[in-house]
């Protein structure tokens, strides 16, 4: 399913090519979508620890209340600044070529975003003190309504990195305003000691983000509105999408808070923050270099549908073992990580971590099918997901049950997965084969895994009494086990079955030729 007038405007893809043409232009993209994903995961670890330092510092220097306040107003411009998303970016990115007149109605589409944003923030500042009860909310609000505008006149040339997979570039423009805005932080909460610190921080990193997008990109964006036809057809799907991927990601709150409590919320909530780990930390930043490696391989002609399932296929095998090792280890997280005051929590992490194994259909399923250009099919699939998700949390929730609760939300997520393989089962026959094999033989490897670290490791799927540190340990330990013993029978399937092409065959490769570069580089220390 199109969208309408989206292809209308753009060059078709090159003609019939040599199926080897086609074979090295894909395993290009898959080497450069690898690079990307790299860099992005490195990125991650790198701003995590930034995170904690800044953390560890404010903590000392500033009282709850500073965080709580600009927690809310954050949270308050993420709302409205998410409700607002267009995907101009997205659509400049799946262009077979970049037009200037599309670029500059995308830049102004973006700058009138910002405007909205910008008024909205400011008319909700008006009201703050009286929903709150706290005036400082106002100015902060208000400041968040000047950076909206700013964020608008960001250099929309910025795209052309994405477009040409240049991760590196895109991670070097993130890294100089956050370092930047993490010194302004701690300095400011040295001198100030309250929640300017942060305000300044953010205002720091948000005004260098725009102002380094015109050092890096040489294009100079122009207000314009020729081609606002694709842009308007594609964005709206895309913002529908968005809004209801908003649905689905954030009404847990807002409808089990009236009924469960603070309490009970807040342990449920951290549960979910827990147990998607292996989604936050290892998938996300993977599936961030998918969309526009996708985007060049339709522009190339080749079928991105079919790197969309081995993909698939790669990252299931990578989640799998995370998930069953975050389940096994919830004991050891609530007790090392959070304190005895969690334990329910324990049970909601043990469940919801197999919401992780059926995340890599919706991520990859739904970049590939923004590539090409569906995002209307995006739309009608994360709709759907997120009505049944609503219907479900609301007839369940009256139970008080986290358990039940939890159970009910990876039901949603399987079905969604499902939905979203089925759009693709007709794109590429043989690759879609594969990953079922894989599929298979990765089903039989879990029940193995998850039996052995039920019956023979120690503290798995248990309310664990140790202190933080050994709790640590010892987790670690189950964690690393679950994984070994996952991989070695799935690679003792895969070998009984003949050794078939499909995701073990790429994990294989990848591995054979990271191990040949380690070899050869040390041979070349060894021999200068």
């Amino acid at each position: 399913m199109s969208i309408p007038g989206a292809d209308e405007t753009m060059p078709h893809a090159p003609g019939a090519m040599e199926e080897p043409a086609i074979s090295e232009q894909r395993a290009s993209i898959g080497r450069r979508v690898l690079a990307g994903t790299g860099w992005n995961m490195g990125w991650r670890v790198a701003t995590r620890s930034l995170d904690f330092i800044s953390l560890l510092v404010l903590a000392r220097l500033l009282i709850p209340a500073d965080f709580g306040i600009v927690a809310l107003a954050s949270s308050v411009s993420a709302s409205i600044d998410a409700l607002s998303q267009l995907g101009v970016k997205d659509a400049l990115v799946r262009l077979h070529d970049e037009r200037r007149d599309y670029y500059d109605t995308a830049f102004t589409f973006q700058v009138i975003r910002g405007a909205l944003t910008a008024v909205l923030l400011a008319g909700f500042s008006q009201f703050s003190d009286a929903w709150l009860g706290d005036a400082r909310l106002h100015d902060i609000l208000l400041i968040m309504a000047a950076l909206a505008l700013v964020a608008g006149a960001e250099n929309i040339g910025v795209v052309t990195f994405t477009r040409e997979l240049n991760f590196r570039m895109q991670v070097m423009m993130q890294a100089v305003p956050r370092v930047l805005g993490f010194l302004t932080t701690v300095g400011l909460a040295l001198a100030l000691r309250n929640y300017w610190a942060i305000v300044g921080g953010i205002v720091v990193l948000r005004t260098t983000g725009v102002a380094i997008t015109y050092v890096a990109a040489p294009h100079r964006p122009r207000f314009g509105l020729t081609g606002w036809r694709y842009l308007a057809s594609f964005s709206f799907w895309a913002w529908a999408g968005s809004l209801a991927g908003i649905i689905w990601g954030r009404s847990d709150g807002f409808l089990l808070g009236p009924v469960l409590g603070p309490s009970i919320l807040g342990i449920y909530m951290m549960g979910v923050q827990l147990a998607l780990m292996p989604v936050t930390e290892l998938l996300e930043p993977a599936c961030a270099a998918l969309f526009p490696g996708f985007a060049m391989a339709q522009r190339g002609g080749a079928k991105p549908t079919a790197m969309a399932l081995g993909v698939t296929g790669v990252l299931v095998l990578a989640t799998i073992p995370f998930s069953i090792g975050v389940s096994a280890c919830s004991g050891y997280l609530v007790t090392a990580l959070l304190g005895p005051q969690w334990q329910e929590a324990r049970l909601v992490i043990a469940i919801l971590a197999f919401v992780c194994l059926f995340s890599p259909f919706s991520y990859v399923c739904s970049s590939v099918l923004s590539a090409q250009g569906h995002v209307r099919s995006v739309f009608v699939t994360n709709a759907i997901a997120a009505a049944v998700k609503v219907t479900v949390v609301l007839s369940v929730r009256q139970t008080h049950d986290l358990p039940l609760i939890a159970v009910a939300a990876v039901a949603v997520v399987s079905g969604e997965a499902l939905l979203f393989l089925w759009q693709l089962r007709a794109g590429s026959t043989a690759e879609f084969r594969q990953l079922v094999a894989t599929l298979i033989r990765a089903f039989f490897a879990a029940i193995v895994t998850t039996a052995f670290a039920y019956f023979l490791l120690p503290g798995s799927w248990s309310v664990v009494t140790l202190d933080r540190i050994p709790a640590l340990a010892a987790g670690g330990a189950v964690g690393a086990s679950t994984f070994l013993i996952f991989w070695i029978c799935h690679a003792l399937f895969w070998l009984a079955a003949g050794r078939p092409a499909g995701a073990e065959a790429r994990v294989a490769s990848l591995f054979h030729g990271l191990v040949q570069r380690v070899a050869w580089g040390r041979s070349v220390n060894q021999n200068p």
